[in-house]
């Protein structure tokens, strides 16, 4: 005879019974965040530290330490976990602030996909639809919700928005940490709540990818929250379906990678409820929620989708990460033998603990993904982004770990031993993450640690120059002042300085599938075989996907594709050849 889990039962508030009051003390986290945000802002503004020095990159770990010497003896006599998690989450922020002191750039610089979200920063200053960062008639393929924001502010301050991408990711890595600590303050204590946000940031908290970040540390206890069955009750079906949509819009590729553990937890619940239609139809009004908080992103996509189809190349991309080492869990380090743990857990408390089936089914779930992709990346070359799996695995298995511990604490040891344990974590977690920002290869005791290569800090500090300003003054000398031209560049730079609308993206295993990118380079390879003047002129202001109004060109090509000076007609074209790094600018009069 089948045995159903009951739901929750209806004495049981969505609602933690100790944060029923309002206003819920969990909340305080927000203001606090903000707080000690603006002040660690003020505090790197006062006292100018220099990222590429020790006594620089110290001023992070002092203020850590300074923190911990006042709140760990007040967590032995009050409830501070919300204003803990406000304070950690600023020092993030802190972290951060400094190794970027004295660069106008984020993380890594313009440098391959952070130049990729500057550029659709950017195109959303001039626009709030969904458009494509290079191709502007076309719709966005990447989620659009952090470069929009970006470009909003932008267009709201007038700040150009590549010089608001270090703060969006700043504030966005930080307050990832407040948002992962709300929805797992719905499922466990907020002290463990904080103890698994923090963790998970060490785990991947990249911040040249903020919006990946701030994703994956939510998607976890949310998929736990509308999906499973938590003894404090789910999500309400309309928060659970708003979340979902933005966990969409924001970065889908976590509930791609995930989806396989997502459907067999989904299964498992509905084969254990007492009222499956009931369960269903919270599904369908989650789903339906979802799909219309999304619907700004998702359905131009897919209309565009249906009405011309596209050319999939972005996964055809060989990352190195391809042969990484998939078993995070192995690595003899304090995160690994966190995340050890957590797998032991997950197997050893999976009959007697609510949380540990269903993460084992989520970690299950994304390693079968994993195979399946590779099996598919073998017989076609399409990876799936299955890398990509390893940011999902790493907080699952952290969370996993965070929650085993805690569990064995519950058990054997007394409260003094919980907030000690809470501390460790903490400054665990700091230490670890301050280590993880350094700036590579700058200083001997730095670049003995190859984990402080993995922001590209000392990138964002020398980001090569690039005469943006230079282009737009001599286009708007002969196209007039406000153009914005279609344009062929050898450099997807430009479109991170300027919104203009661009031919096509210059890198083949980024490019938007809507637009054909594999077809817009053959119409470059046959528009340089045009020798003739006339001939060209004509031919590039009639090409299949539109005119081509300027060339930037470098060293008069563009990738592969050459071009030659006697094909522009000085009558026709103003021809620009003084211009640094060997770029010349053609400009169609």
């Amino acid at each position: 005879m089948t045995t159903r889990l009951a739901s929750a039962p209806r004495s049981i508030s969505p609602i933690r019974a100790d944060a029923g009051r309002w206003p819920d003390p969990r909340w305080l986290s927000v203001p606090v965040w903000l707080a000690a945000t603006a002040a660690g802002f003020v505090l790197v503004g006062w006292i100018r530290p220099d990222p590429f020095a020790v006594r620089g990159v110290l001023l992070p770990l002092t203020v850590l330490g300074l923190l911990a010497l006042v709140l760990v003896p007040a967590a032995l006599r009050l409830r501070v976990s919300a204003v803990a998690c406000g304070l950690f989450a600023g020092w993030v922020a802190l972290d951060l602030k400094t190794m970027l002191y004295g660069t106008p750039y984020g993380f890594a610089g313009l440098f391959g996909d952070m130049g990729r979200i500057a550029a659709a920063a950017t195109r959303y200053s001039v626009t709030p639809w969904s458009a494509d960062a290079f191709v502007e008639e076309v719709p966005a393929e990447y989620p659009m919700l952090y470069p929009w924001l970006i470009g909003r502010a932008s267009a709201l301050s007038g700040v150009p928005a590549w010089r608001l991408v270090a703060e969006a990711e700043i504030l966005t890595v930080s307050g990832a940490v407040v948002a992962a600590f709300l929805l797992w303050s719905r499922l466990v204590k907020p002290p463990v709540a904080l103890a698994v946000a923090a963790a998970s940031l060490v785990a991947f908290g990249d911040p040249r990818k903020a919006f990946g970040v701030v994703a994956v540390l939510v998607v976890i206890p949310w998929i736990l929250l509308t999906f499973g069955s938590p003894p404090r009750g789910r999500l309400p079906w309309w928060s659970a379906g708003a979340i979902g949509g933005l966990i969409v819009i924001t970065y889908q590729g976590f509930l791609i990678y995930g989806s396989l553990g997502i459907l067999a937890l989904a299964g498992l619940t509905w084969w254990r409820h007492d009222d499956r239609r009931a369960y269903l139809l919270r599904l369908l009004k989650v789903s339906g929620v979802a799909a219309l908080v999304s619907g700004v992103y998702v359905v131009p996509y897919l209309a565009a989708t249906l009405a011309g189809g596209g050319q999939a190349v972005a996964d055809l991309y060989v990352a190195p990460d391809l042969v990484a080492n998939p078993f995070p869990f192995l690595q003899p380090t304090p995160l690994g033998l966190l995340q050890f743990a957590g797998l032991a857990g997950v197997i050893g408390y999976r009959r007697t603990a609510w949380w540990a089936q269903p993460l084992l089914l989520l970690i299950a779930g994304a390693y079968a993904y994993r195979v399946l992709m590779m099996a598919r990346f073998v017989a076609d070359g399409h990876t799936g982004f299955f890398h990509y799996t390893s940011r999902l695995l790493g907080p699952l298995l952290v969370a996993a770990g965070v929650l085993t511990v805690a569990t064995l604490l519950k058990r054997h040891a007394a409260r003094e031993y919980g907030v000690a344990a809470l501390a460790v974590v903490l400054l665990w977690a700091g230490v670890s993450y301050w280590r993880l920002a350094l700036p590579e290869g700058v200083q001997p005791w730095a670049a003995k640690w190859p984990s402080a290569t993995h922001f590209y800090t000392a990138r964002a500090h020398h980001e090569p120059a690039f005469p943006a300003r230079e282009i737009r003054a001599r286009v708007e000398e002969v196209r007039g002042r406000g153009a914005r031209p279609r344009v062929l560049s050898a450099d997807e730079r430009l479109f991170a300085y300027l919104p203009w609308r661009g031919f096509t993206s210059v890198d083949r295993t980024s490019a938007n599938t809507l637009i054909r990118w594999d077809e817009r380079r053959a119409e470059l390879v046959r528009l340089a075989a045009v020798t003739d003047p006339q001939a060209f002129a004509e031919a590039s202001a009639s090409t299949a996907f539109g005119a081509i109004d300027v060339f930037v060109l470098r060293d008069w090509r563009w990738r592969d594709v050459s071009f030659q000076r006697g094909q522009f007609d000085p009558a026709r074209f103003a021809v620009v050849d003084d211009l640094p790094g060997k770029t010349v600018l053609l400009i169609r009069k």
